[in-house]
């Protein structure tokens, strides 16, 4: 089916999609191009794929599973990627949560607010084994499109959850979690703490770290060493350190 106006009941749903509450209110989100498409495929979160007229993309058996799939007009396509050079395809997907069902490696995020962040954190969670993330109040929006693409499709293969997270590390401590915070207060060198079979770890905001309420809760405080020379690491670069030193 080719869509040729933006006055279409399609179109102007899929616009409104690059805001955060209608993506909320509809339980939709979109994801672009062709890599991130098929991971949502594979995980059957697709609703509806979108391609641009005149493409000359070649849409294999894997879209055999998609039952909606839609032409666009160029300059309408154009208009609801996020990107100036978009790929000529792109899906809307469903929100599915997924639950979390192991507790031996957890990452915690308090209000992490740059996009490229998160996903690089997603990314190394998934690369390192860890069972969920959790995101607290305040964190850049999950369905953020730059959050989407610069996770390269670990948004798919991830249990990740809102939660309040001082209403999470009560809950995980009493579950037998241990909780460790990210900071040089009262901290000890990452090498120095040993492994126990369920950890979580808060890491906070880029500009002010884990705040103080959320640091009073925890089992210890880690840091990692680095040279003199720096003052600090960017927090998905830390993050990634920390899951790789504990990954399973």
């Amino acid at each position: 089916m080719l869509i040729e106006s933006n006055n279409n009941p399609k179109f102007k749903k899929w616009a409104k999609l690059k805001q955060k509450k209608y993506r909320y209110q509809s339980l939709e989100y979109i994801v672009e191009g062709e890599h991130l498409v098929l991971e949502a495929i594979k995980m059957n979160v697709v609703k509806e794929v979108l391609v641009k007229e005149g493409t000359t993309l070649h849409l294999n058996e894997d879209y055999h599973a998609v039952s909606n799939i839609y032409l666009l007009k160029e300059n309408l396509f154009d208009q609801i990627a996020s990107t100036e050079t978009p790929q000529p395809i792109m899906a809307v997907c469903e929100m599915k949560t997924m639950n979390i069902k192991n507790q031996h490696r957890l990452l915690l995020l308090d209000r992490v607010q740059d996009p490229g962040n998160l996903g690089t954190l997603l990314r190394s969670a998934v690369a390192f084994g860890f069972d969920g993330v959790i995101l607290g109040d305040g964190c850049v929006d999950l369905y953020n499109e730059k959050v989407i693409r610069s996770t390269q499709g670990a948004i798919f293969k991830l249990p990740i959850l809102n939660q309040n997270l001082e209403e999470a590390v009560t809950s995980l401590k009493e579950q037998g979690v241990r909780i460790y915070g990210t900071s040089l207060q009262n901290g000890r060198p990452l090498n120095e703490i040993e492994e126990t079979m369920k950890m979580a770890f808060i890491l906070g905001n880029e500009g002010s770290g884990v705040s103080k309420e959320l640091l009073s809760l925890t089992d210890g405080n880690i840091f990692i060493e680095m040279s003199e020379n720096i003052e600090s690491l960017n927090v998905s670069i830390a993050g990634s350190i920390i899951m790789y030193r504990f990954r399973q």
